[in-house]
């Protein structure tokens, strides 16, 4: 098997479909397809498989990059009020990538994670989406140029 590129991401697969004859040679040679086992990190309980997230402590005044390879961020808050700044990775060289950010229920309505893009990117066409509500989140998507929040829940 080829080295997975960066960036690529995995749609669950029924254990019936075939990976490797997808149809015709052609086929076969311009499109990979890799399962969960070449790809993630992960455990299993019972015969569920679940999905390890990033776990980041944010801290008032405090600023990090994301720069981990899986697609979960798990926000801790440790400190007083204030804002922590997260950015994310460059989307023009991850194209394509998701990735969700949540917290859990240390973040409250005082503590705000402004959550950037680097350099000249933008988040939904802004410079950066706040966090501040406990157990919140976002899930983002790399257009190859930009971020695009395509879920959020409501604040």
């Amino acid at each position: 098997m080829s080295t997975i590129p960066a960036g690529t991401k995995f749609h669950g697969v029924a254990p019936s479909v075939d990976t490797v004859d997808k149809g015709s040679a052609l086929i076969d040679t311009l499109r990979e397809a890799y399962t969960i086992d070449d790809i993630a990190s992960y455990t299993y309980t019972g015969t569920t498989a679940t999905l390890e997230p990033e776990f980041m402590t944010v801290t008032p005044g405090g600023a990090s990059t994301i720069t981990t390879d899986k697609n979960i961020v798990d926000l801790t808050w440790s400190g007083g009020s204030g804002t922590h700044a997260l950015t994310l990775p460059s989307a023009a060289e991850i194209p394509y990538r998701f990735l969700r950010i949540v917290n859990d229920g240390t973040v409250t309505a005082q503590d705000k994670v402004d959550v950037y893009a680097p350099g000249t990117e933008t988040i939904d066409g802004a410079a950066f989406y706040r966090i501040n509500k406990v157990y919140n989140g976002i899930a983002v998507w790399s257009d190859g140029s930009n971020w695009i929040v395509i879920q959020a829940k409501s604040t």
